[in-house]
């Protein structure tokens, strides 16, 4: 079994290493496993455990429903948390809604729902996690922090891929490695 699911790979900027640092040292003596800069990603299904045979069928159908879906930008822009302010469960970088993004998260719900896996009720929130919070002692430390940045735009990503991963959790947190990259056409979209 392999521990699976379809993201976009966002590489940041040295202005975002730096609000996630300012972000960091101003939530430092919170309890929060951040998330390294080098697995941030927007998430567009988790499959989770799937068999190893499975992997070639759903690689061949995103390929084949994918192929046509024009590279776009998206704007990186806010910071928020899921559950709510006094319980946190996540930090996150918000992503700006676009036609774009909606449709690939469609397409890609479309070969995964194809295949028999079921997909959530919940509204898509395209985020990008960049800490999982454990404990917070002080919410207006956290309060502060949500004011500073929700309005300030972090980054524009070019999105380019979509990749198919596996999630393999060690104790020093998930290691994604990558099963199949879904190039898009190159024909911008703005």
């Amino acid at each position: 079994m392999k521990r699976t699911f379809i993201a976009i790979k966002t590489p940041i900027s040295k202005q975002t290493a730096e609000f996630i640092q300012d972000i960091k040292f101003a939530l430092k003596d919170e309890k929060i496993k951040w998330v390294e800069d080098w697995n941030l990603h927007i998430t567009l299904f988790f499959i989770g455990d799937i068999d190893e045979n499975i992997i070639d069928e759903i690689s061949n159908k995103l390929t084949d429903n994918l192929g046509e879906i024009k590279s776009f930008n998206l704007i990186c822009k806010g910071v928020g948390v899921f559950k709510n302010i006094y319980k946190p469960k996540v930090l996150w970088f918000g992503i700006r809604q676009s036609e774009n993004l909606t449709n690939l998260k469609l397409a890609v719900d479309k070969v995964i729902s194809s295949l028999g896996f079921t997909i959530e009720e919940r509204d898509f929130k395209p985020h990008l996690t960049i800490g999982r919070v454990k404990f917070i002692k002080n919410k207006d430390e956290i309060k502060d922090v949500l004011e500073k940045y929700k309005e300030v735009e972090i980054q524009n990503f070019s999105i380019n891929e979509v990749i198919f991963y596996e999630s393999k959790l060690t104790p020093k947190g998930p290691v994604y490695e990558v099963l199949k990259k879904f190039p898009l056409n190159y024909l911008r979209d703005s």
